[in-house]
């Protein structure tokens, strides 16, 4: 186990950099985390992945220095609470366009009084009821990030930041560029001019900011705007973008 939790580091003002992973694939996660991501960044939202490939895959990834970051498919309760119960302590929730949305999001992730998690007394989480301190500090260490992916989330990004329980907002540029109109087109200066006023706006909230993209400059650029963790490329991307241009390699040497 890491000695800082990744929301220690995002407090500390370490930036994240990491990896989305679609491959459901224990080995997978674990060679990624060892090329020195700093986070794995499990996507249960377009993949097969259920709870069960995640668990395997947040045990291989525990072995490393990267930590595991889980997007869950849509907001529920049930899944937020079962995740924090099998120790992944750092959720993505998709799709997130209201403040009423967040706090649905963040009630699942805390204990009464503040939330509606269920109590359980032996799970990963807490060691296996080994751990007499969790419930008192794993507030500390839960990192609940909500993802914005809606012009109308954007435009209420400050709201939606401000949610008590609610870490983190992450940026889900290709769905909010496809209902602006410019789908495909992630860089277009009306997407980045929303994304622009959002981030100012959940800074302003005193909240940590996250983005998605596959090019390193883009990746720089968010982070030197202010942005705290960036996803820089997917597994499966680089492994079907590195499959085809070694056989298009091929089959043109062949023509030689």
């Amino acid at each position: 186990m890491n000695s800082m939790s990744f929301k220690q580091k995002l407090r500390a003002g370490i930036p994240q950099v990491g990896i989305r992973s679609q491959l459901c694939n224990a080995t997978v996660v674990e060679a990624l985390g060892f090329c020195g991501f700093d986070y794995i960044y499990i996507d249960m939202e377009h993949s097969p992945n259920d709870l069960m490939s995640v668990l395997q895959q947040a045990h291989a990834i525990a072995g490393t220095k990267a930590e595991t970051v889980v997007r869950i498919p849509s907001n529920d309760n049930v899944l937020i609470q079962r995740l924090l119960d099998v120790g992944v302590e750092n959720i993505v929730v998709p799709m997130v366009d209201t403040p009423e949305e967040a706090k649905q999001a963040a009630s699942a992730a805390q204990y009464p009084p503040n939330g509606i998690r269920s109590r359980a007394r032996v799970h990963r989480g807490n060691s296996y009821g080994t751990d007499a301190t969790y419930e008192s500090t794993v507030d500390d260490r839960i990192c609940l990030a909500v993802q914005i992916e809606s012009d109308a989330a954007a435009l209420r990004a400050f709201e939606i930041a401000s949610v008590q329980g609610v870490d983190a907002v992450l940026f889900g540029p290709a769905d909010l560029a496809a209902d602006m109109g410019h789908t495909g087109n992630t860089e277009h200066p009306a997407v980045v001019a929303a994304i622009d006023d959002a981030l100012k706006n959940i800074l302003k909230a005193g909240k940590f900011a996250g983005m998605s993209t596959t090019d390193p400059v883009i990746a720089s650029n968010w982070l030197a705007k202010g942005c705290h963790l960036v996803s820089i490329a997917g597994d499966l991307q680089t492994l079907v973008g590195a499959s085809r241009r070694q056989l298009e390699a091929t089959r043109q040497a062949m023509k030689a």
